[in-house]
């Protein structure tokens, strides 16, 4: 299953890590993309992933024998700003996660703010267009789908495959047809100012 392959991907990468780490290794740490449940063990809903209430820690720690920590990973982003970053010495921080979707992170006086029910700072399903584009986690109008990664690509598909001038000779060449537009290829176009 995919939510296997992801684990596998997780214990290797952690296995490699372990190998070359020059320190003693206390813990594992997962920034997991989607929602984590209040008991930051378990992934509730991965509008990326096929993980649907996921016990992440639980199928984690049978293969790894170190203390395994779950949180969201926009939650980890910004303890990681807070304490060793751009935050670093402040006390209250908004951050917003853009990648594939868009995350985000509350700290108020040095605590990350989770919620209820694990999920508060999901910034990217907050709907900004009333029936707008359907999202992954099954609402319509999300923000994410709108300023996302996944947005860009999808706009930049659109816009050449109806031969939109917007997009440069360059990015054509580079691409050869809609299709094969990706997110990382997107940002190359923008780094060589594809508007």
């Amino acid at each position: 299953t995919t939510s296997k392959v992801v684990e596998d991907t997780i214990v290797s990468v952690v296995e490699e890590l372990l190998a070359s780490a020059e320190d003693a290794v206390l813990a594992v740490g997962i920034g997991a993309a989607g929602f984590v449940a209040a008991d930051r063990a378990t992934v509730v809903f991965a509008p990326h992933l096929s993980w649907r209430n996921e016990p992440l820690r639980e199928a984690l720690s049978g293969r790894l024998n170190l203390p395994i920590f779950v949180d969201n990973d926009a939650n980890a982003a910004i303890w990681a700003e807070y304490r060793f970053g751009a935050g670093k010495g402040e006390s209250h921080i908004v951050l917003v996660n853009l990648g594939t979707g868009i995350g985000g992170g509350i700290l108020i006086d040095g605590a990350v703010i989770r919620g209820r029910f694990g999920i508060a700072a999901e910034f990217g399903h907050m709907q900004v267009v009333r029936d707008g584009i359907r999202c992954e986690c099954g609402n319509r109008g999300c923000w994410e789908q709108y300023a996302s990664g996944n947005a860009l690509v999808r706009e930049a598909r659109a816009l050449m495959a109806a031969g939109s001038p917007t997009i440069t000779d360059h990015f054509r060449s580079v691409v050869g047809n809609a299709e094969d537009i990706t997110g990382p290829l997107v940002t190359e176009a923008a780094k060589q100012g594809d508007r």
